[in-house]
């Protein structure tokens, strides 16, 4: 139990000095937190959180300001046994009211311009704490079937003893220094960065957010702070590719991960050729706590796009008929193993779909090739991975419906560029309304915020395509979508016009 939290412990006493945390991203820049360091502010935080009104054994909320209070606030909450549910500062108000009223936490900690607390619900909230509770991560908002991940203590330090292991391996020693160069946004931020450092007993480099303006020299900073290993979404490796500067591809780089979106081949090869390093195409998911597979290296020591082997769980595929696949084939990636959720926070519904017999049910379909090596090749879920978001069609479907001129709604997946997704949405108003798309794009912006929302909004007068049970058809939708004037459903990249000043 509180495997992490020990882990802290564990080194703040045998390195108390060593660096855990570094803050090279401006606005924290020059900021360093050791082991002892990290622990003994995570002590007056605790006693601050009490003194604010905080209190032990109920479920809180936290509000993921990048700052250096942030880990420390991870593990104060850890010692007051009250996990905090994870809220992204730019969801829009309607989500995070979404998100409250389902985990209905008993306070939220913010963390500028100070930490403090605020009382958000009284009563008996205290005794709904899920055991040995890290956070609560959040992989869908949506008011009709919100899906929240609990991630334990010992089911995240043992997903995350694979990820330790894939280092190693892959690596040949243990990494010392990680990146991290996206901005601070939920679970998947802190787990692949934070959470793997410590279970390695390395430091987290905290680097400025990889933008258009700040992808230049991104190579130079890795080099400038000894960067062992970094962990890129593949938007991000867009980014890298199309506008940082050349490195010195005769000298040793750092272990280069990417994943939580699908990775095209050729972002992955144009990534290897200019910059002599290998792309490791890791895979997985929140409801495995953390990545469950860690890419395949080629005869020619760069990264096949193939996702691997699984390093600490059990895998099998299972066809469109529910048949096991044996041996070579295709079908849905289903897992079990310790790392693997044990359901989701308040949704048995939801539970009994996903998790069936002690399998993990992924939506994700891949292929099991000769070697025993898999390859992702789609997902069946209505989801798409903006950035490192997983954002359920649903979702979106539902935050349109509630604009009161809307009368039906279906959301339509976009590719931007490669390895890059968005969403478009096809509303039909009520009769008579006059409202413009851009009205219903701001009120999808104002309830899911900017990172969450459609990049597009298009009206149609036809009723939208539905099948059995009143259920939108979505090939249909996506047809339809297709064959409107002027609106592809593969885009340019939302960076050639941003690059082209340049």
């Amino acid at each position: 139990m509180r495997e992490l939290l020990k882990r802290h412990e564990d080194l703040a006493s045998a390195r108390p000095d060593d660096h855990a945390v570094e803050y090279h991203d401006g606005r924290s820049s020059g900021t360093v937190l050791t082991w002892a360091g990290l622990c003994e502010r995570a002590e007056r935080i605790r006693t601050d959180l009490l003194d604010g009104g905080a209190r032990r054994h109920c479920v809180s909320a936290l509000v993921l300001n990048d700052h250096p209070d942030l880990i420390p606030t991870l593990l104060a909450l850890w010692q007051l046994d009250s996990p905090p549910v994870l809220l992204d500062p730019q969801w829009g108000g309607g989500l995070t009211a979404s998100i409250l009223a389902h985990s209905t936490p008993v306070f939220r900690v913010d963390l500028e311009p100070a930490v403090t607390v605020t009382p958000l619900a009284a009563g008996a909230g205290s005794t709904d704490v899920p055991s040995d509770a890290v956070f609560i991560g959040y992989t869908s908002g949506s008011t009709g079937d919100p899906k929240a991940i609990v991630f334990t203590h010992e089911r995240l330090h043992d997903g995350t003893l694979g990820n330790v292991s894939a280092s190693l391996r892959l690596r040949g020693a243990p990494p010392a220094r990680l990146a991290r160069s996206m901005r601070m946004s939920g679970s998947g931020v802190i787990n692949l960065h934070h959470t793997w450092a410590a279970v390695l007993g390395a430091c987290v480099v905290v680097l400025p957010e990889l933008t258009v303006a700040t992808a230049p020299g991104y190579w130079s900073r890795l080099a400038e702070h000894r960067i062992d290993q970094t962990f890129l979404v593949p938007q991000l490796v867009e980014l890298v590719n199309r506008f940082a500067q050349d490195r010195d591809t005769t000298v040793p780089g750092p272990l280069c991960f990417t994943g939580s979106a699908p990775l095209s081949p050729r972002t992955q090869e144009r990534f290897q050729r200019r910059f002599g390093l290998p792309l490791l195409n890791a895979y997985g998911l929140s409801e495995t706590s953390s990545a469950a597979f860690f890419g395949d290296l080629g005869d020619d020591g760069m990264a096949t796009n193939r996702i691997g082997v699984p390093e600490r769980v059990a895998a099998r595929l299972r066809d469109s008929a529910g048949r096991i696949v044996e041996g070579r084939g295709e079908g849905e990636i289903e897992l079990s193993g310790t790392q693997v959720f044990a359901g989701y926070y308040r949704n048995p519904v939801a539970t009994a779909e996903t998790l069936v017999g002690g399998w993990l049910r992924t939506g994700d379909i891949a292929r099991r090739e000769e070697d025993g090596v898999y390859r992702l090749v789609g997902r069946s879920k209505d989801a798409v991975m903006k950035g490192s978001y997983a954002i359920y069609l649903t979702e979106v479907e539902e935050a349109a419906a509630a604009h009161p001129d809307v009368l039906e709604v279906a959301a339509v997946p976009l590719r931007l560029a490669e390895s890059t997704e968005d969403i478009g949405c096809l509303v039909r108003l009520v009769e008579g309304a006059a409202t413009a798309p851009e009205d219903v794009l701001g009120w999808l912006r104002e309830s899911l915020g900017a990172r969450r929302a459609p990049c597009r909004v298009v009206l149609t007068e036809a009723p939208l395509p539905r099948g059995g049970q009143d259920k939108l058809v979505r090939p249909a939708i996506a047809a339809l979508w297709d064959a409107l004037p002027n609106v592809p459903r593969t885009l340019g990249s939302s960076w050639e016009s941003a690059g082209a000043g340049r």
